[in-house]
């Protein structure tokens, strides 16, 4: 974003903006290096900034315009087209607006606009807690494939044989898979470096709460690479998936049985959606000391008699609450439960479960 404009006669300097180098924007869109030149040489969609060594990278506002061309060239939008509205997004309330256009659907550019505020809005870099770590891990450390950032980093596709071919419209399954694999190991680091409990309530769910693919694939490749446990006295993971609410499922169990085991306590998951009677079957069968229960929207009431009936069996599992769908008024419902801040939270009272 631009830098407030301070009062006349302040000596208060203007805040820095945010720069990027054509390798992390190509990492953070999911495409190669010479799309985005092509892009540049073609519909002017360029970085704006100057740094010493007359480098030119790309402010808040250039990314904005990227992530708005990308996302409607993989909406089917002609990417000239998409370079001319791409080229009108402007700053609106702290987010980005586009101009309206009547042969592109209103979702469509409604798509876009969410897209520009996720990955370019203000202080929203890439996702909280990773902006500084993984710029600077793209821009000093993996630097760019096709070469310096100046004139002389033309390559082969900057070649006048690739002018004449078509501009992709969007990123090629290599393209993806390399942005996936670039975020799978700064994940991998995050929880390496926090710990997996830790790391999924700061980063990786975060992560989640984006539209972007590639975070979530990054995500499920860093979670299935994570060893789990299980034990004479496991935890029990459950989840309670509502699609009707629009709740999507969620990798929250595979991410709570990597950390129950990173903390010497084995689990058992019996998945997202199972009916209560279900559940409460597994919980006479296993006499779980604890039951880990995941709800990202409020449940039924019905669903909530029903959960309050676990409290009946003996022995009682103690019962954690873990997702935003634990609401005050559904807790007063389900007396003895214990509610967590967040999975690190639950995850600990959990073991303190199993060691009692």
């Amino acid at each position: 974003m631009s830098p407030a404009v301070p009062a006349p006669g302040s000596a208060v300097p203007p805040a820095p903006r945010m720069t990027l180098t054509v390798a992390a924007v190509a990492r953070r869109l999911g495409v190669a290096p010479a799309t985005l030149r092509t892009w540049d040489r073609r519909y002017g969609l360029g970085p704006s900034e100057h740094t010493a060594g007359a480098h030119r990278r790309y402010s808040s506002a250039d990314l904005a315009r990227l992530v708005v061309m990308r996302r409607l060239t993989l909406e089917g939008v002609a990417p000239a087209e998409a370079a001319q509205l791409a080229a009108t997004t402007a700053v609106a309330d702290g987010g980005f607006a586009l101009a309206s256009v009547s042969t592109i659907p209103a979702a469509v550019i409604e798509a876009a606009v969410t897209d520009a505020a996720a990955i370019a809005g203000p202080g929203s870099g890439l996702i909280p807690g990773l902006d500084a770590g993984l710029d600077a891990g793209l821009d000093a450390g993996l630097g760019d494939p096709a070469g310096a950032e100046g004139a002389g980093a033309a390559g082969a596709d900057e070649s006048e044989d690739a002018e004449s071919r078509p501009l992709p419209e969007g990123p090629g399954p290599g393209d993806a898979d390399w942005a996936v694999s670039s975020l799978a190991d700064r994940f991998s680091e995050e929880v390496r470096g926090r710990g997996v409990a830790p790391a999924w309530d700061a980063v990786l769910s975060p992560a989640l709460a984006t539209r972007d693919a590639a975070m979530h694939a990054a995500v499920a490749r860093t979670l299935a690479a994570l060893p789990v446990a299980t034990g004479e006295r496991a935890v029990l993971l459950a989840g309670l998936h509502d699609p009707a609410a629009g709740a999507p499922r969620g990798p929250v169990l595979l991410a709570a049985a990597a950390a129950l085991a990173a903390a010497g306590a084995g689990s058992r998951s019996v998945g997202e959606g199972v009916p209560v009677r279900v559940l409460a079957a597994a919980v006479r069968r296993a006499r779980p000391p604890a039951l880990l229960l995941h709800a990202a929207t409020t449940p039924a009431d019905g669903v909530v008699e029903d959960l309050a009936a676990l409290a009946r069996v003996r022995p009682a599992p103690l019962l954690v609450l873990v997702g935003e769908g634990w609401s005050p008024a559904v807790r007063d419902r389900l007396p003895g439960a214990e509610p967590a801040s967040g999975l690190a939270d639950a995850v600990a009272r959990c073991v303190a479960a199993v060691t009692a």
